[in-house]
């Protein structure tokens, strides 16, 4: 029976222990890659558009370096990525600069690491970030990717709040990509329209009180027919030790955003993410956590997530690498409230978006064999 539902909703039969079924036209493929070393998603749109989300390398020794990895992944799948997003300015979003990082061959005067060693194997046509305006600090890593991107010239850009004309399907696809927050603008959920949710003075504010590098992140939305998927790299939703109540941006993107299918969460899932409104406006099916440290995620913001009071109907939790220490936490639980903890995970949205899997494959292995297959999941309507 599942697997006559399966074929009618155009979604590929599970086969855990063989490679990931290729990715067909029509078919949304959203990728969460784990490298244990920052965040990094690949997405293959239906017309065969691509798109990198972040490719982060916190400081490391691994062979291959976690950009080679996150390219060579790639490469399976597509020869190119026709975009590249960078959600914000942290290493573990960008790559950090070590000593001993090499240089790049190609022309420009810069190191590998991260989002630079990907675009040394995998040409990036056109890149968006959050610009210079509010000003990052500075810092080696800031100063690499600048160099990075001024060799790009004309094919670096800034995100805009608000739009969805930036990210855009470039054979004809139907789905769109909407920059809902950046830079402390959130969309207002008209048109491409955004505001401020910082005050005007904010800059002239104790440095305590200031916004960090987090409250800037972009956050965007992929819609592709019912199907709705949200990813807003280390935006802010619960300010700590008595920070202003407007360093909570997750509360504004709540209330311009309906319920979403999946969605990764905030910061890892750190413990200033995923507030209680924030969790029952987007209300999704299955959410996705790119762990790398012990405090991802914070034990209150699981128990948030598993609640049945945070918002009706079942939840699947899927861990990108999930490690000892909170594993050790969240022990107590009478049940695991993982669907799965470690891998890479793979959502797959049939054609038209009516429906999607989750694919988990073993991060171990260059095959990278399925170790799981999730739903089918119908998406909201």
């Amino acid at each position: 029976m599942r697997q006559l539902l399966l074929l009618a909703l155009g979604l590929a039969l599970p086969t855990p222990g063989a490679p990931l079924p290729p990715w067909t036209p029509g078919t949304l493929d959203i990728h969460h890659i784990h490298t244990g070393r920052g965040n990094a998603a690949f997405v293959h749109f239906p017309d065969g558009t691509t798109l990198l989300i972040d490719a982060g390398a916190i400081p490391e020794t691994t062979s291959p370096r976690a950009g080679q990895f996150i390219a060579r992944y790639i490469a399976q799948r597509a020869k190119s990525l026709d975009y590249a997003l960078v959600t914000h300015y942290h290493d573990d979003h960008i790559g950090a600069v070590t000593i001993d990082a090499p240089k790049t061959a190609t022309a420009g005067a810069y190191k590998l690491t991260g989002l630079t060693d990907v675009a040394e194997l995998l040409p990036i046509n056109k890149l968006f970030d959050r610009g210079d305006t509010p000003s990052p600090l500075p810092s080696p890593m800031l100063a690499n990717y600048r160099a990075y991107r001024h060799s790009l010239g004309d094919r670096a850009a800034t995100l805009e709040a608000g739009r969805a004309d930036q990210i855009v399907p470039l054979h004809g696809g139907q789905f769109q990509v909407r920059t809902v927050a950046v830079n402390g603008r959130v969309w207002t959920g008209v048109a491409d329209q955004s505001r401020s949710v910082f005050p005007a003075n904010w800059q002239t504010l104790p440095p305590e009180d200031r916004p960090s590098e987090n409250h800037f992140s972009a956050a965007i939305v992929i819609r592709y027919g019912a199907f709705d998927y949200y990813t807003g790299g280390d935006l802010v939703g619960v300010p700590l030790d008595g920070a202003p109540s407007w360093h909570d941006i997750e509360t504004p993107i709540a209330q311009v955003l309906g319920p979403v299918d999946a969605m990764v969460l905030n910061h890892h899932g750190w413990l200033d993410t995923t507030n209680p409104t924030f969790l029952a406006a987007l209300r999704p099916r299955v959410v996705v956590i790119p762990t790398w440290h012990a405090t991802h995620p914070d034990h209150g913001v699981l128990r948030r997530l598993i609640a049945p009071r945070s918002y009706p109907g079942p939840r699947d939790l899927f861990a990108t690498g999930l490690l000892d220490a909170p594993k050790a936490v969240f022990s107590y639980l009478r049940q695991n409230p993982f669907a799965s903890e470690q891998g890479h995970v793979v959502i797959r949205v049939a054609p038209d978006g009516a429906s999607y899997q989750v694919f988990v494959l073993d991060h171990s292995k260059d095959r990278q064999e399925v170790k799981s297959v999730h739903g089918p999941y119908l998406s909201r309507e």
